[in-house]
């Protein structure tokens, strides 16, 4: 059974670079380009892991990480991306309680090497 992938990112260049990567690497991947309704698209397709764009309208990705540690039913392990310096983004997932993060910039390839890093440990909490 494929690992699933929730990746909420407002850019639509961004959604399709990072989903076709993640694809590629054999994961099922939900994309979304809105924060509002993310807790509801979490609980309905259950993912592995939550990638979320801090920089978003209406809901930031910092600020809707509570949420869905409020909300979804199990614990899932939650990624910031940002185009913000690391040092901003490390003090972020710290702030909000995300379990890591990652610069934007990293590219495709940084995205699915993170991605596998923090599966392995979920893989048997399914």
């Amino acid at each position: 059974m494929k690992s699933k992938i929730l990746l909420v990112d407002d850019n639509d260049d961004t959604l399709k670079l990072f989903s076709r990567a993640l694809e590629d690497a054999g994961f099922e991947v939900l994309a979304s380009s809105q924060s509002i309704g993310t807790t509801n698209r979490a609980k309905d397709f259950d993912p592995d892991l939550i990638l979320l764009d801090v920089m978003m309208p209406a809901l930031p990705g910092n600020k809707m990480v509570k949420l869905l540690q409020e909300k979804l039913p199990r614990q899932v392990t939650i990624i910031l991306l940002s185009n913000k310096e690391e040092d901003e983004l490390k003090k972020l997932c710290q702030e909000c309680g995300a379990d890591d993060y990652l610069s934007k910039m990293s590219g495709p390839a940084a995205l699915v090497r993170k991605v596998r890093e923090h599966l392995p440990m979920r893989a048997s909490a399914r």
